[in-house]
C-alpha cells in the first residue's frame, strides 16, 4: 500500500540515496527494464530473464528453471508454454519500477513514458497518478481525450520533486473492478481494499468497512510497525556495507591486475 511505503520511506530514504545497484541487472549490469521478481524475490529484466531462461532450459515439459544467483527451482505453472514466452508470465516487480521512475523525477532525468514505448526520447512534464506513468505534453492531451483516463489526476513534474511524499505521487490506486474508481474502503472482515462501489456492493454486509485513512492510522506507531523498521533499517546499512566491500573488493581486484601485467611484462 502506497501509504504504508510513506510510513517507512523518511527513515530509509537516507539510507538508499546511494544505493543505485540495487536497482541494477545482475545480468546485463544496466538500471533495471521491465524488471520481473522470481519466487526466490530476486528481480531481473525481462529481456534478461527471456534470454537466460531460452539458454538454460533444455527438456521438453521440464517444470521450470532455477534461478540465476540462488539457484533455487523457479515452478512455471503451465510448463507446456513455450519457455520463450515464461518470462513474460512472471510477476513485475512495481516497487522496483517505481524506485526508478522516482529516481529519474528526482535528478529531472524522467522521460516520457508512452513516447519511449515508441523508441522517442520525449522530456515528461506531467506524473498520471491513476497509470502511474510520465508524460509529455503532447502525450499528456492524448491521454485526458480516453474515457478510461480523463479522470486520472495529472500532476506536473515539478511538483512531485519538491515534494517526495510517496503518499502524494500515488494517492489514486485504482481498484481491480473498476478502474475508473479510486481505492478508498478498507474491509476488516476481508481483509481487502476497494472502491465505493465495490464496498456497496460486494461488502454492504460486512460489520467492519472502515476508510483507507481510518485503517492505516496509527500504523507508524504500531509496535509492528516499528520492529519492521528497524529491520529495514538495520538491512539496509547491511546491505550498504555489502556494496562498500563489492567496490573495494573490485578496485583492489582491478590494482592486482595491472600487478600482474608489469610482472608480465618484465618476466617476458
Amino acid at each position: 500500500m502506497a501509504t504504508s511505503i510513506n510510513l517507512l520511506e523518511e527513515e530509509i530514504t537516507p539510507i538508499n540515496e546511494g544505493f543505485s545497484d540495487l536497482l541494477t541487472c545482475t545480468i546485463c549490469v544496466e538500471t533495471f527494464k521491465q524488471p520481473k521478481y522470481l519466487s526466490c524475490l530476486n528481480t531481473f529484466c525481462e529481456r534478461c530473464m527471456s534470454t537466460y531462461i531460452v539458454s538454460t532450459v533444455k527438456e521438453e515439459n521440464q517444470e521450470g528453471f532455477k534461478c540465476p544467483i540462488c539457484h533455487r527451482l523457479v515452478h512455471i505453472g503451465d510448463s507446456t508454454e513455450n519457455p520463450e514466452t515464461w518470462a513474460k508470465i512472471l510477476h513485475g516487480n512495481h516497487f522496483v519500477v517505481s524506485m526508478i521512475d522516482r529516481k529519474a523525477i528526482r535528478k529531472s532525468e524522467k522521460f516520457c513514458d508512452a513516447c519511449t514505448s515508441k523508441g522517442v526520447s520525449g522530456e515528461a512534464t506531467s506524473w498520471c497518478m491513476g497509470c502511474e506513468e510520465a508524460y509529455c505534453d503532447t502525450c499528456e492531451t492524448n491521454h485526458q481525450t480516453f474515457k478510461v483516463s480523463r479522470n486520472h489526476k495529472i500532476v506536473p513534474i515539478e511538483n512531485i520533486i519538491e515534494d517526495v511524499s510517496c503518499l502524494n505521487v500515488c494517492a489514486f490506486v485504482a481498484c481491480d473492478e473498476h478502474p475508473d474508481k479510486t481505492i478508498e474502503i478498507y474491509c476488516k472482515d476481508h481483509s481487502q481494499s476497494c472502491c465505493t462501489v465495490c464496498a456497496t456492493i460486494q461488502h454492504r454486509k460486512c460489520e467492519h468497512v472502515v476508510t483507507i485513512d481510518e485503517a492505516v492510522s496509527g500504523v507508524k506507531l504500531s509496535t509492528h510497525a516499528q520492529e519492521l523498521t528497524k529491520k529495514l533499517i538495520k538491512r539496509s546499512e547491511t546491505i550498504e556495507d555489502i556494496i562498500n566491500n563489492r567496490n573495494q573488493n573490485t578496485t583492489n581486484f582491478k590494482n592486482e591486475i595491472d600487478i600482474v601485467l608489469v610482472d608480465i611484462a618484465n618476466i617476458r
